[in-house]
């Protein structure tokens, strides 16, 4: 099932780090199952079935079948205006984040040269 989740990121062209935000799991979750194969618990295939509707989930699971829906269309999930504006609130999410390490760093940095 590894080989499967990870073809479906690339198929994003997402890093897991995007993928995990997108369906709400750690980031170390989503590494521990592509390097140490772990099996993917039943809450996370719900959550990855949620965000990626088009995603045979059949496939996912079994490696049965296509890896998209017969009624998908091509080019996946962000084409249409919701899903980008998805994508672009986690990113914004994602720099605020970023920004607050920042700030922490800064702070730490300060502190030393007191």
């Amino acid at each position: 099932m590894k080989e499967r989740l990870k073809q479906l990121i690339d198929y994003y062209n997402i890093s897991t780090n995007l993928f995990s935000q997108k369906i709400g799991v750690s980031e170390g979750t989503i590494r521990k199952i592509l390097t140490q194969n772990t099996t993917i618990r039943s809450d996370t295939l719900e959550k990855i079935s949620q965000n990626f509707a088009e995603i045979n989930m059949d496939w996912l699971i079994t490696g049965r079948g296509e890896m998209l829906l017969e009624n998908s269309q091509e080019g996946g999930c962000f084409e249409n205006s919701d899903n980008i504006s998805r994508l672009i609130d986690i990113l914004q999410d994602t720099l605020v984040e970023k920004d607050k390490q920042i700030d922490r760093l800064l702070s730490i940095i300060e502190q030393g040269k007191v």
